[in-house]
C-alpha cells in the first residue's frame, strides 16, 4: 500500500447530489465520480482566494458509561468530528453564487432569496498531488466575505451529511487513478 500526502487544493467541482450507486455492496466508485464530472450540471469553481481553502475534521468525543457497582467503564459512546470543507471564491458568475447560496441570477445580476433554505451539492477537490476528495451529498452554506478588506467573495463552507442511499458513504478519497470512464 503506497503512503499518501494530501496536500492543497487543485480544482473544485460541485453538482447535483448522488443518489444512487450502481452496487451498493461496493460504494462509490472512481467510474462514478469520472461520470459525474463530465456531466454538463457539474461545475468548476474558477477561483479560489489565496489561501482560504482548509479541510477540518474535529475532534471526536468519547462519553465513558460506568458500572455504578465496579466503578469501571462498559461501554464508550463515540461521535465522530464534523468534517468541514471550506474556502472563498474571489471571482464568481452571479449564478455560481444563486447555487451556493441560493437566490436568482442572471448573468448581470444577482437577488438574495427572501427565504433561507439548505442548499445540497455533491462535491470533488482536487488536491495538488491527484487525491479526489468526493462527497455525494454536503450541505453547502455560502455567505458574502470581505477579504483582505477589499474584496467581497463568496465564502463556502461544505458539510458532509448522510446520503440516504444504501451503501454510500458520506466522504471518499479516492487516488486519480481511479477516476476513469467506465
Amino acid at each position: 500500500m503506497a503512503l499518501k500526502t494530501i496536500v492543497d487544493i487543485a480544482k473544485i467541482m460541485y453538482g447535483d447530489v448522488i443518489t444512487s450507486v450502481t452496487a451498493p455492496a461496493a460504494g462509490l466508485t472512481g467510474a462514478e465520480v469520472a461520470a459525474l464530472i463530465a456531466l454538463a450540471s457539474t461545475k468548476n469553481v474558477v477561483n479560489v482566494h489565496g489561501d482560504t481553502w482548509s479541510y477540518e475534521e474535529e475532534e471526536g468525543s468519547t462519553t465513558p458509561f460506568r458500572n455504578q457497582l465496579s466503578g469501571a467503564t462498559y461501554y464508550n459512546d463515540l461521535q465522530p468530528g464534523a468534517v468541514n470543507i471550506t474556502f472563498t471564491i474571489g471571482q464568481y458568475e452571479y449564478q455560481t453564487r444563486a447555487d451556493l447560496q441560493g437566490g436568482t441570477a442572471t448573468s448581470a445580476s444577482w437577488a438574495r432569496p427572501a427565504e433561507s433554505k439548505i442548499i445540497y451539492k455533491s462535491i470533488i477537490a482536487v488536491t495538488k498531488d491527484d487525491t479526489y476528495i468526493v462527497i455525494p451529498k454536503a450541505q453547502v452554506s455560502a455567505r458574502g466575505s470581505m477579504v483582505e478588506s477589499k474584496l467581497i467573495g463568496l465564502a463556502v463552507t461544505v458539510t458532509p451529511v448522510e446520503t440516504g442511499v444504501t451503501g454510500l458513504a458520506p466522504e471518499y478519497f479516492f487516488d486519480a487513478s481511479e477516476i476513469v470512464a467506465a
